[in-house]
């Protein structure tokens, strides 16, 4: 089912750069190993929340997870 979100099978890079520069994380994941994980429709703002797992993204504050995909960040 489509959702209008990018999926890891349509992610425009083989390689998956998260990061949070409030957390300060960076990670490295295979788009092949996302789409096995969560699936060719997967929408990439779930996959993202599933990835970080983050304490932070349970809060309201101006002190939630900041995490990115820093590959489509760098096409804005």
């Amino acid at each position: 089912m489509s959702t209008g979100s990018l999926s890891p099978a349509t992610y425009p890079t083989d390689a998956i750069t998260v990061c949070c520069d409030r957390c300060r994380r960076v990670g490295r994941y295979k788009r092949r190993t996302l789409v096995q994980r969560y699936g060719t429709d997967a929408a990439m703002p779930d996959v993202l929340n599933e990835i970080t797992a983050c304490e932070r993204n349970d809060r309201l504050s101006v002190e939630r997870c900041e995490a990115y995909y820093a590959e489509l960040r760098a096409l804005l």
